[in-house]
């Protein structure tokens, strides 16, 4: 959640703000923003093997591709079991978020509110 500007950090939240305002300008999405962009692109192949549009073949894609993030993760020290838990929630969030395109930005990053 955004901090309330303080002013102790005053040199870096301009600088940061520059920054921004400069992708902006060029249409450059920020780190996060690609993240959601291949979560919901996960999502949507989701939906579509659920309404069976999906080519031959997406399931074993999207098994590997999902196994491959949760065993990643484990390689970096976290729970295997407890990655995928929230792999498969933060999945489902985003699918029924790809769903309402009035979602909040919250809401399709898997936030409640």
């Amino acid at each position: 959640m955004p901090r309330h500007a303080s002013g102790s950090n005053e040199t870096q939240r301009l600088r940061q703000q520059r920054y921004r305002t400069r992708l902006k300008a060029v249409g450059e999405p920020e780190v996060a923003e690609l993240d959601t962009a291949a979560a919901v692109a996960v999502a949507r192949l989701v939906i579509d093997l659920e309404q069976g549009k999906a080519a031959s073949g997406t399931k074993d894609l999207l098994d590997t591709l999902l196994r491959s993030a949760v065993d990643s993760l484990k390689g970096q020290g976290y729970n295997s079991r407890a990655a995928g838990r929230l792999m498969h929630r933060r999945l489902t969030w985003l699918k029924e978020s790809y769903k309402d395109p009035n979602a909040t930005w919250y809401a399709r990053r898997g936030v409640q509110v």
